[in-house]
């Protein structure tokens, strides 16, 4: 009982003095344990990135939990340094749509398909931890662009326009 109440003192405090760190861990172990998948988090250099949990949101922890976005800004909290976008490999649907349109006639539709997600092999080969993944560069030479894999059946794509293909495979080795 005294551990308890001296281990809520010294979060209480943690917390006061550094609200993001706390609540960004406190976050990601709820997420955690109500995920459909297993969630990989980054442990390269963490401590200088502010975490937002973008997807789910709001976050309803009652709900199996299919997705999930993390965006990682600098210290500041102002520059988007990356992103680590998750969920199952096998099982998951994605939702696409499709626009046909009449010039003719002047009318558009819509349709929603839903179909199996499949994981898309193009782009450089990159080796994760011993597992194959993709790396694309963005189009236009900005540098990073998209890293994926699948590890333990979690589809993991890391996206940023800051960090380097070297940095990316680096902090794509260092998730756990």
């Amino acid at each position: 009982m005294v551990k308890k109440l001296i281990f809520i003192m010294i979060l209480t405090m943690v917390s006061v003095v550094n609200p993001n760190l706390v609540s960004a861990d406190i976050g990601l172990d709820s997420l955690k344990s109500a995920t459909d998948f297993k969630l990989f988090t980054p442990h390269y250099s963490t401590k200088s990135w502010k975490l937002e949990i973008k997807e789910p949101y709001p976050i309803d922890l009652d709900r199996s939990i299919v997705k999930v976005r993390l965006h990682y800004f600098d210290k500041s909290g102002q520059t988007y340094m990356f992103g680590v976008e998750q969920h199952k490999a096998k099982g998951y649907k994605i939702k696409r749509s499709e626009t046909t349109i009449d010039v003719r006639n002047k009318t558009s539709t819509t349709k929603v398909i839903e179909e199996d997600f499949k994981f898309d092999t193009s782009g450089e080969n990159e080796e994760i931890n011993g597992i194959e993944a993709r790396f694309q560069p963005w189009g236009d030479g900005t540098p990073g662009g998209v890293l994926r894999w699948v590890q333990d059946g979690t589809y993991i794509e890391i996206d940023s326009m800051h960090l380097s293909q070297k940095q990316m495979v680096k902090l794509a080795e260092s998730m756990k």
